[in-house]
């Protein structure tokens, strides 16, 4: 792994999403990776992918500049699953070449 490409400046903060909270169609503000710390969450793209992520996973989000689809729904949606609230970290990389970053840029 190049090391290099994974130094950015961050800010990190915590979030309480409650039982059966579902968001609406929306990008991530700025690429972030998201940590859920207790409870169950899902994202959902608009391709109809849906992952449900707990306590240890870990997801980065960099769907900025997407576009529509037929439905008009874009980036993605998330929400809690079950019955406890989501607290999710989320660590923001201030760093522009993350934007809408591909997969495989942290390789």
């Amino acid at each position: 792994m190049n090391l290099e490409i994974c130094k950015a400046d961050a800010n990190m903060m915590v979030g309480i999403l409650p039982a059966g909270w579902v968001g609406d169609w929306h990008e991530n503000p700025r690429p972030q990776w998201i940590i859920p710390l207790e409870g169950t969450w899902f994202d959902e793209t608009t391709d109809g992918m849906r992952v449900e992520m707990g306590p240890g996973q870990i997801s980065f989000g960099a769907d900025q500049h997407s576009k529509p689809n037929a439905d008009g729904h874009f980036g993605h949606r998330s929400g809690t699953v079950g019955e406890q609230p989501a607290v999710l970290m989320l660590v923001k990389l201030e760093d522009a070449r993350f934007v809408a970053a591909r997969p495989g840029i942290f390789k």
